[in-house]
């Protein structure tokens, strides 16, 4: 994504980002981490087209993007009955933070 430009908005909250292990399993085996209702929230945010796909072209972002000093996967926004305040970020060296968009 970040040699690319791309930084993906709104990623749904309840599913696991790409990185994240679910904890019943030894390693990640990508979108097979994913519960089958995880994969339907996930296909609805796509189709519906609350998660899009931003794409850069200016050189200084993407560096910024390759060196991890900005996100390229920004999670939506927490609902108002969220423990979380701020909603996920997702940079290239895997670093998952909860620095995103403030609750609803």
């Amino acid at each position: 994504l970040a040699q690319r430009g791309c930084i993906i908005h709104n990623y749904p909250e309840n599913v696991l980002m790409p990185g994240e292990r679910r904890v019943t399993l030894a390693k990640s085996k990508g979108i097979h981490d994913l519960t089958l209702s995880s994969r339907a929230v996930l296909t609805d945010a796509l189709k519906n087209n609350s998660l899009t796909v931003q794409h850069t072209t200016t050189e200084s972002t993407c560096q910024r993007l390759l060196a991890s000093r900005e996100p390229i996967i920004l999670g939506e926004a927490p609902a108002p009955e969220s423990p979380h305040t701020h909603g996920r970020r997702v940079f290239v060296d895997g670093r998952i933070d909860r620095k995103g968009l403030p609750r609803q």
